[in-house]
C-alpha cells in the first residue's frame, strides 16, 4: 500500500493517513518524520535581569491576514509542530458534526483545557448525564484539579482525584456524548478509525489544513501533528466562518470564558476582556484570532509558555487586530512584561522584533 505521510503542502481533500484503501493503514505511532527544529526557529522570547539577559526562548510564530495570506512570519510557518489543545476547539466541531447535542457552556469546556474547579467537574459532569453516562466512561487519566483552591478543598474533604478534574474531560464527554448519540460504540471512542476522531479529524483538515502524522496526546486522545500555519489558518477561519458548528464553537467560548481554562487565567482573560479567541496547547503552543480575521499561531522550542500570550497579543497589535491601550492593558494583567522587586524593575521580557529597538 502506498504511504499515508503528506507534507505540510498537500492540498486539502488528499487522504488521510489512518484511513483504509486505497489511502493504507495508519501510520506507526512513534516514527515521525519530521518535527520543528532550531534551524527553523528564531528567538522569541528575552527575559532580562537589569539590562543583562538571563534567559532566551526560541520558537516560531505566524500571523495571518483575514484573507489567509501571512502578514508576517517570524522563523519557519511551515514547520511541523503538535498543537495539542490548541486543536480542541477543531475537535468540538467534529463531536458537534457527529452528534453532540451541547449546550453553550457545555460546548466551550468541549475545548477547554480546564483548571478542574467545582464549577468545571459539575459541568463535565452535566454532559455526560445528558446521555446516561457516568465518569466511569471517561478514557481520560484521573488527577487534581489545576486550581489549588479546588485541590485543597477536595483534599480536606477527604476526596481523591477523578477524572472529571482532568482538564481534558469537557473534550471526552463530548467525544462520548456524540457517539452515544450516534449509536456507536462507547468503549473505543479514542481509537482514530471510531466515527467521531473521523469527525474531528475532518474538521481540522478542513479549518486548518493537511495531518501530516498521528501521535498520542496525555489525555489519551489523538493529537495529530501540522504545520504552524496550518494551526494559524484554523483560528482564522474559526473567527469568520459561517460554518453553524464552527459559529457555536467560536460564540460559545467568547460567552464562557471561565469554562476555556479558569478565572484569572491568561486564554479566559484574554476572551472576555477583548473578544479575541485564545487556546493553549501544551509544549509552549498558542493559537488566537481576532474577530476580524487576523491570527497568530506560536510554538515556543522548548515548551515554555510563559511570556507567550503577550508575544501573541503583541503580533496581533502590531497589525491593527489589538488596540495598543488594550495590550498594555493585559500586557500588566498576565505579568509577563516586567518583574519587580519593590518598587525597583528586576527584570523585562522583550519579544521578538523589539530586539533591535531595544
Amino acid at each position: 500500500m502506498k504511504s499515508c505521510r503528506r507534507s505540510p503542502r498537500q492540498p486539502l481533500g488528499a487522504c488521510l493517513p489512518w484511513e483504509s484503501p486505497p489511502c493504507g493503514p495508519a501510520p506507526r505511532l512513534g516514527l515521525m518524520g519530521s518535527a520543528i527544529d532550531i534551524t527553523q526557529c528564531s528567538e522569541l522570547l528575552r527575559i532580562t535581569r537589569n539590562s543583562v539577559i538571563e534567559s532566551r526562548h526560541y520558537g516560531a510564530a505566524v500571523v495571518l491576514d483575514p484573507a489567509g495570506q501571512v502578514l508576517e512570519a517570524i522563523g519557519d510557518p511551515e514547520a511541523l509542530i503538535f498543537p495539542r489543545s490548541a486543536l480542541k476547539p477543531f475537535q468540538a466541531i467534529g463531536s458537534l458534526r457527529a452528534g453532540a447535542a451541547l449546550e453553550s457552556a457545555q460546548l466551550a469546556l468541549a475545548c477547554a483545557s480546564h483548571l478542574g474547579t467545582e464549577q468545571h467537574q459539575l459541568l463535565a459532569r452535566s454532559v455526560l448525564d445528558s446521555v446516561k453516562l457516568g465518569e466511569e466512561h471517561l478514557q481520560c487519566p484521573a488527577s487534581w484539579p489545576g486550581d489549588s483552591a479546588t485541590r485543597s478543598e477536595m483534599a480536606a474533604r477527604g476526596q481523591s482525584q477523578n477524572k472529571l478534574a482532568f482538564n481534558c474531560s469537557g473534550k471526552h464527554a463530548a467525544f462520548l456524548a456524540a457517539a452515544a448519540a450516534s449509536g456507536e460504540p462507547l468503549g473505543s471512542y479514542l481509537s482514530p478509525e471510531h466515527p467521531v476522531q473521523l469527525s474531528a479529524f475532518r474538521a481540522m483538515e478542513e479549518f486548518c489544513g493537511p495531518i501530516t502524522f498521528l501521535g498520542v496526546d496525555g489525555c489519551g486522545a489523538p493529537a495529530p501533528q501540522m504545520s504552524l500555519r496550518s494551526l494559524a489558518e484554523g483560528f482564522r477561519k474559526l473567527a469568520v466562518s459561517t460554518d453553524p458548528a464552527a459559529r457555536s464553537v467560536a460564540s460559545a467560548m467568547r460567552e464562557h470564558p471561565w469554562a476555556v481554562r479558569g478565572a484569572g487565567s491568561p486564554n479566559t482573560l484574554v476572551i472576555e476582556s477583548t473578544g479575541i479567541i485564545a487556546k493553549l496547547g501544551a509544549e509552549g503552543v498558542l493559537g488566537m484570532c481576532a474577530p476580524n480575521g487576523v491570527s497568530v499561531a506560536v510554538k515556543i522550542l522548548d515548551g515554555a509558555s510563559r511570556g507567550i500570550d503577550v508575544l501573541a497579543l503583541g503580533l496581533l497589535a502590531s497589525h491593527g487586530a489589538l488596540s495598543a491601550q488594550k495590550l498594555e492593558e493585559l500586557s500588566s494583567r498576565l505579568g509577563a512584561t516586567a518583574h519587580t522587586a519593590g518598587a525597583r524593575t528586576a527584570g523585562l521580557c522583550y519579544l521578538g522584533r523589539d530586539f533591535a529597538a531595544r
